[in-house]
């Protein structure tokens, strides 16, 4: 008698196996993305996979690898635009990959984050991609050094032998600088987040050098690197555009945006007439907002992606042992939110 077709609820990796023509090992290999298979078995056991409607069943996978097939993802602040995008871009590579996020926010507390560590630790994730609240921290270091799976730090460079993906947030921030510089400005004042990171380090290395290539003095009063919230924002703006030597330009961080538009709108200042701005990172607010913000734009949700590539890489067993140290690069996007001192010869991109 002849068999009836299995369906997809009935068909198991042995039917796969037999329709590719190949082993139940290297059937398995391709499930699980190991990087020793040949390219032409590996696309005849994708091509039996869709011809025979196979749905791998995560559990058993799970049971049989002692895999958790679960990623996850620790984010000092998930609400900051600029990595939301960052998790926007590497989500879909884990999960075309097979894998599931446990999307964790720390809200830049140390405690917190150990805690976020611990469940991932019992959890028993298959790797992590991580942006700690600070990288200069020792219990982090400690943490994470102790931690045995393959790790991908994002936008943080700490002391230990993990992968990290950047953005140049030096040439970045030295661009701005120079840029207002260039335009005649000497009061300018850099709103950015603390130098416990190597964002808050770099933005502040490429601000003092702008200044020192033009053999010009740094305004050290106006610089404000404390803090990460809206408020911290908005309160270092208001407190750098008012007094007798105001700023008359800004250079601020995406996340701190929106603070500096309430100082400025509080203080009924007019954008460029009273005050030039370039943010660090481009967002929605930057581009909408009238007139638009000029914007070092970097590229957040490939930093995610690349992260999350370089994982899949380790966890395939694909990579070496040497680590990598990724820039993404950046655009510097000229918008109506710059002119000289007093408004005079306003620039548009």
């Amino acid at each position: 008698m002849k068999q009836p077709h299995a369906t997809s609820a009935t068909v198991t990796i042995k039917h796969v196996a037999r329709h590719a023509g190949v082993s139940l090992g290297t059937v398995s290999r391709v499930l699980n993305h190991a990087g020793n298979v040949d390219a032409t078995l590996r696309q005849r056991v994708q091509e039996a996979i869709r011809d025979l409607g196979y749905e791998p069943n995560p559990v058993a996978q799970s049971l049989r690898s002692r895999q958790s097939r679960v990623i996850g993802v620790l984010m000092p602040d998930i609400q900051n635009p600029l990595t939301a995008a960052a998790v926007t871009g590497l989500e879909p590579v884990l999960t075309r990959a097979g894998y599931t996020l446990f999307l964790a926010n720390s809200h830049s507390d140390r405690e917190r984050e150990s805690d976020v560590l611990e469940q991932f630790k019992r959890r028993r994730v298959d790797g992590v991609i991580v942006m700690v609240a600070n990288d200069n921290d020792e219990a982090t270091r400690a943490q994470l050094r102790d931690f045995s799976v393959p790790q991908v730090m994002l936008e943080r460079v700490i002391d230990i032998d993990v992968d990290c993906v950047l953005t140049n947030q030096y040439e970045g921030t030295y661009r701005a600088t120079r840029f207002l510089l260039g335009l005649g400005h000497r009061r300018i004042c850099l709103i950015t987040v603390p130098a416990i990171t190597h964002s808050g380090r770099e933005r502040l290395r490429g601000f003092e050098a702008a200044f020192s290539d033009l053999g010009a003095e740094v305004p050290r009063d106006l610089i404000h690197s404390g803090g990460r919230q809206h408020p911290y924002g908005r309160d270092a703006a208001y407190s750098s555009l008012i007094g007798r030597d105001p700023a008359t330009a800004i250079v601020v961080s995406g996340g701190h945006l929106a603070g500096v538009i309430e100082a400025v709108r509080l203080l009924n200042l007019s954008i460029p007439k009273h005050l030039s701005l370039v943010t660090l990172g481009d967002t929605e607010l930057a581009a909408l907002i009238e007139p638009p913000i000029t914007a070092i734009r970097y590229d957040w949700a490939a930093t995610g992606r690349c992260a999350a590539e370089l994982l899949l890489d380790h966890l395939a067993g694909s990579r070496g042992s040497t680590r990598q140290r990724i820039t993404v690069t950046h655009e510097f996007i000229i918008r109506g939110s710059c002119a000289a001192p007093g408004g005079k010869a306003p620039l548009a991109g």
